[in-house]
């Protein structure tokens, strides 16, 4: 009989006894793309919306945000004609004259020099707008917080002339005032450098020049002492030699013609020669003009022949004017032009990140939805998968074997 042994099988596995089974089997973790779609769908509304105000929120921010401006400078070295005017002032005082090179160098180091860019600063209103807009008590802290960004808006680069080919710089600066971008350029920072490099460069000359004209004087006074030490010197000799004469009575020549004159027979010149060339000696001083040792009425007196050269040299450099106001040390090729259109904000930029990010929101916000949902459904089915039925009896066991 069929009965022991289907009463056998059922008994081998009592948890078939303890607890109903069930059709349907536990869902796996596998993931249905198409399932997963079809969820994503269902909720697409919720997506779109995200995406739609996410998508509003960028355009509102990009019509709020500020405009930046930005306006660019480039500068060349200097070339031989705006430089004529230094090299002229070189010519004249022979000196060797600066180049292109040493100009452009010297203006870029000014350029960058803080003391210029805090004086741009000042000078722009920059510093005066940071300090209408703080009290008393932090105008130095925010004043340095101002500089600071200034700094960061302007970009000075000086090119590499192996690499782009050419050797210029060129200067950007950022700004939320579209014509104050290409103002701060013009109007402040390249005049300020510019200055400093002419004051330098005019401080150099004028330096070599007063070297020049103080060196010339020295030469001067050199020759011109000599000269009246040499006169006191045949004063004297012509002194001792008309006592001598007057001590002996020698009055006329005592010599024949071809006797050779020294200082020590200087006395056979007789007095009456020897009185009329210490006559001449005596004037021999009030007769010319000297520069070192200056007197009343010298000016229409002759210089000296070795002084003439010294003093027309001299007069010449005292006629240079150093100040170099007309020198251009470096060629603005392209000056900051007031910009068309600004580079901040990037409004397409923006508003096309929003709709990528607002998308992707709604979708993690659907995501995490269907995953809530899943958690729910699978706690439904499995607490009622395993909710044990009460303990069988041996005459419900046995009433289940007939059955």
């Amino acid at each position: 009989m069929n009965t022991p042994s289907n009463a056998s099988h059922i008994t081998s596995d009592p948890d078939r006894l303890m607890y109903p089974q069930y059709p349907h089997s536990m869902q796996d973790d596998e993931i249905d793309l198409f399932e997963l779609a079809s969820k994503l769908w269902a909720r697409k509304l919720t997506i779109a919306g995200l995406t739609a105000a996410v998508a509003i929120a960028a355009v509102i921010i990009a019509l709020i945000i500020p405009p930046t401006w930005q306006s660019e400078a480039r500068i060349y070295k200097a070339t031989s004609t705006e430089l004529a005017p230094l090299h002229s002032i070189q010519q004249q005082m022979g000196i060797a004259p600066t180049t292109s090179d040493e100009s452009f160098s010297v203006f870029n180091r000014y350029l960058n020099s803080p003391s210029t860019l805090r004086s741009v600063f000042e000078a722009s209103g920059l510093a005066m707008q940071a300090l209408e807009a703080s009290d008393s008590a932090n105008a130095d802290a925010l004043l340095a917080a101002n500089f600071k960004d200034f700094s960061k808006d302007l970009a000075i680069k000086r090119s590499d002339a192996k690499k782009d080919g050419d050797e210029y710089t060129n200067v950007s600066y950022e700004s939320n005032d579209q014509a104050f971008s290409a103002s701060l350029i013009n109007d402040y920072l390249l005049p300020a450098a510019q200055q400093r490099t002419v004051t330098e460069l005019s401080g150099s000359l004028s330096s070599a020049l007063a070297q020049q004209i103080s060196q010339i004087n020295r030469n001067i006074e050199t020759i011109e002492s000599k000269f009246v030490q040499t006169v006191n010197l045949d004063i004297m000799k012509s002194e001792q030699a008309l006592a001598l004469a007057q001590r002996g009575g020698i009055s006329t020549l005592s010599t024949d013609r071809f006797t050779r004159i020294t200082d020590e027979t200087l006395f056979q010149l007789g007095t009456n020669i020897l009185s009329k060339k210490l006559e001449q000696q005596r004037t021999l001083l009030d007769q010319y003009r000297l520069i070192s040792t200056p007197k009343a009425g010298d000016t229409d007196k002759p210089l000296l022949s070795e002084v003439i050269p010294l003093y027309l040299k001299l007069q010449n450099l005292k006629a240079l004017d150093t100040r170099l106001e007309n020198l251009k040390p470096v060629n603005i090729d392209e000056p900051a032009m007031v910009p068309a259109t600004p580079i901040k904000p990037k409004k397409t930029l923006i508003v096309a990140l929003g709709i990528v990010l607002g998308g992707m929101l709604g979708v993690f916000v659907a995501l995490i939805q269907i995953a809530i949902a899943n958690r729910k459904e699978k706690q439904r089915i499995n607490v009622g998968a395993i909710t044990p039925t009460q303990t069988l009896t041996p005459e419900q066991e046995m009433e289940a074997l007939r059955k």
